[in-house]
C-alpha cells in the first residue's frame, strides 16, 4: 500500500509540473508591479577633504542607472548628487546616504513612468539599505563590491511592498554551500519486488521505490517505477519531491533523475540543486550525481501453493548514505534564488490597466405573472490569463432590493473561499426589456503583497447579446440564453482602489 500510495503522489507530481511556470514577463511595466528595486554597485568609502560615499545604482525596472555621490560629514541622511541617465518618462530620483560607526545606509525614492503597455502608469517607489563598511573594498578595487539589493516599496500607483519568492527548499540553510561540495544522499524504504508471470498473471512485473534526503539543503524525496516489465535492465524512474507543493513560486526548483538496473541493483541519481548561504549575491547552482550497488535483503516465496514460480521482494531499512560527486557548480545572477518570476496580466495589474468582468450562464426567474423578474443568476470572473480559477456563481433577488433600484448580490457557497478574481461584494441592475445589466462590484487583489491587499470598485453597464428560451417550471419561468456556453466579457469603469494592511492575528 504504502508503494502504491507513493507512486500516486510521484505520478501526479509529474503530471502537474509539467505544465511549468507561467511564462516570464520582463516588460516596464510588468517589472515596475514585481520587482520595484535597485542595486547598488562599486561601493567607495572615500576620504578626502570631507568624508564621502559613492556607489552606481541601476533601478532593476527600468534599466535607469546613475552614479551617485554623498557628503557624510553632518548628521543624519545627506543628499547626494546624481549624474548619469535622465530619469526615464520624466521622473526623478533622491538619494540620500549616512554613515553611523561601521554601517553605511542608503535610501532612494524615485518617480518613473511606462507606457509599454499602451496605458501610460506613473511610478513612485522608496527603499533602504544598510552597508557594513568592513564589507567594502579599497576604492581601487570598488569593482569586486558585490551588487547590494535595495528591495523597494510601491507608492504609486498601488501601495504594496512585492512578495519575493521562498527559493528552493534549503537554499538558504547555514552549510549548504559548503555541504554541496561533497553531496550526499540518505536513502531510506528500500523496496524492489520481482513478479514473473504465471498461469494468472499475463506479463511479468517489478516494481521498486525509494526515498532519499540530500543532506547539504534537507531536500526530501522518492523515486518510483510501478511497473519494470520487460527484460532486466537500467529502468528510469519517476523522481519529485516538496516542490510538487510549491508550484510557481520561485524560478528555481530542485530536480532528480534516478535510474535502477534489476539485474545487478544498481542505482544512479543525479540532481540539481540551489544554495545562497554564503551570500545571497553571489547565489550557486549545484548539479551532483552518484551511483551504487544497492544492498539489498531477498527473499523468495511461491506466487500461489505448490508453485514452482517464485516472487522476490527485496528491501533495505537501516539508512544508506550515499556519496556523490559534483558535476557542475554554477554561478547564478544575483539574489535570483528569491525572485519571483515575473507574473504579467495578474489581478493587480489587470484591474488598474484593462479591467472587464466575464460573465457567463445568464438566467432570468420570472413569476408567474411574468411582469418582473423574481432572480437572476449568473457566473463571473476578473477577465485575466493569471492562473486557473473558476467563475463564481452570483444570485441577485428582487427581495433584497436596495436605494435607487439596486439589488443585493449574494455571491456563490464559494465565496467564502475569498479568491482574488471574485467580487466580494456586489450590486445589480437589470432591465429585462433592453437586456442591460449594471453592476458595481468590489473585489480584491492581493497576489503581489500578501500583507498588503488592494481592494478595486468599479461599474460595469453591459447589454446581454443573446436570445433567451424560456421553460416553465413548476410556478416559475426559466429563461436562458440561447446558447448555454454564451460568455462575453465587459469593461469595468469608474475603477477606484486602496490598499488594505492585513492586521496580524
Amino acid at each position: 500500500m504504502w508503494a502504491l500510495f507513493l507512486f500516486k503522489i510521484l505520478s501526479a507530481a509529474v503530471l502537474v509540473t509539467a505544465q511549468g511556470p507561467p511564462a516570464v514577463g520582463g516588460g516596464c511595466t510588468t517589472n515596475s508591479f514585481n520587482i520595484p528595486s535597485w542595486f547598488i554597485t562599486d561601493f567607495k568609502d572615500l576620504v578626502d577633504d570631507e568624508r564621502k560615499v559613492a556607489f552606481g545604482i541601476l533601478n532593476r525596472a527600468t534599466n535607469y542607472t546613475a552614479q551617485a555621490t554623498c557628503g557624510i560629514d553632518r548628521k543624519g541622511y545627506n543628499l547626494c548628487s546624481v549624474s548619469g541617465q535622465s530619469a526615464p518618462g520624466n521622473g526623478t530620483i533622491e538619494i540620500k546616504a549616512l554613515v553611523e560607526g561601521t554601517v553605511a545606509q542608503v535610501s532612494v525614492n524615485q518617480t518613473w513612468s511606462c507606457n509599454d503597455r499602451g496605458t501610460p502608469v506613473q511610478f513612485t517607489a522608496s527603499g533602504r539599505a544598510r552597508i557594513s563598511l568592513y564589507d567594502v573594498p579599497e576604492p581601487e578595487a570598488s569593482s569586486t563590491f558585490p551588487p547590494l539589493l535595495i528591495q523597494g516599496t510601491l507608492h504609486a500607483p498601488v501601495f504594496i511592498t512585492p512578495d519575493r519568492a521562498a527559493g528552493p527548499q534549503g537554499h538558504d540553510q547555514k552549510g549548504c554551500q559548503a555541504a554541496s561540495e561533497k553531496p550526499e544522499w540518505n536513502i531510506t524504504h528500500i523496496y524492489y519486488t520481482d513478479r514473473p508471470a504465471d498461469g494468472n498473471v499475463e506479463s511479468p512485473s517489478r516494481t521498486f521505490n525509494l526515498l532519499f534526503t540530500n543532506t547539504a539543503n534537507g531536500y526530501e524525496g522518492g523515486c518510483v517505477h510501478g511497473s519494470l516489465v520487460g527484460p532486466a535492465g537500467e529502468t528510469s524512474l519517476i523522481c519529485a519531491g516538496s516542490e510538487f507543493g510549491n508550484l510557481g513560486g520561485s524560478r528555481y526548483a530542485i530536480s532528480t533523475t534516478a535510474s535502477f538496473d534489476p539485474s545487478d541493483f544498481k542505482f544512479t541519481v543525479r540532481q540539481t540543486w540551489f544554495c545562497d548561504d554564503e551570500n545571497p549575491s553571489k547565489p550557486l547552482q549545484f548539479t551532483a550525481s552518484a551511483s551504487t550497488i544497492l544492498p539489498l535483503t531477498c527473499t523468495t516465496t511461491p506466487l500461489s501453493a505448490g508453485s514452482a514460480i517464485n516472487e522476490t521482494v527485496c528491501d533495505r531499512n537501516p539508512t544508506l548514505v550515499l556519496a556523490g560527486k559534483v558535476d557542475s557548480a554554477t554561478t547564478l545572477p544575483p539574489y535570483s534564488l528569491t525572485e519571483p518570476i515575473l507574473r504579467d496580466n495578474t489581478c493587480t495589474i489587470t484591474s488598474i490597466l484593462a479591467p472587464k468582468w466575464q460573465f457567463s450562464a445568464f438566467e432570468i426567474v420570472y413569476t408567474p405573472e411574468k411582469e418582473e423578474w423574481e432572480a437572476i443568476n449568473f457566473e463571473i470572473i476578473l477577465a485575466t490569463y493569471s492562473g486557473f480559477q473558476y467563475p463564481i456563481p452570483v444570485t441577485v433577488s428582487r427581495a433584497a432590493g436596495r436605494e435607487g433600484g439596486w439589488f443585493e448580490c449574494v455571491i456563490g457557497a464559494d465565496g467564502a473561499n475569498d479568491q482574488p478574481l471574485w467580487p466580494y461584494a456586489c450590486l445589480v441592475q437589470f432591465n429585462p426589456e433592453t437586456k442591460e445589466l449594471k453592476l458595481k462590484a468590489d473585489w480584491q487583489c492581493r497576489e503581489l503583497d500578501a500583507d498588503q491587499p488592494v481592494n478595486f470598485s468599479g461599474l460595469t453597464t453591459t447589454t446581454i447579446k443573446s436570445d433567451f428560451t424560456c421553460e416553465t417550471f413548476r410556478d416559475m419561468e426559466v429563461c436562458v440564453t440561447e446558447d448555454t456556453g454564451f460568455v462575453w466579457t465587459a469593461d469595468i469603469g469608474g475603477v477606484v482602489w486602496r490598499s488594505v494592511p492585513q492586521s496580524n492575528p
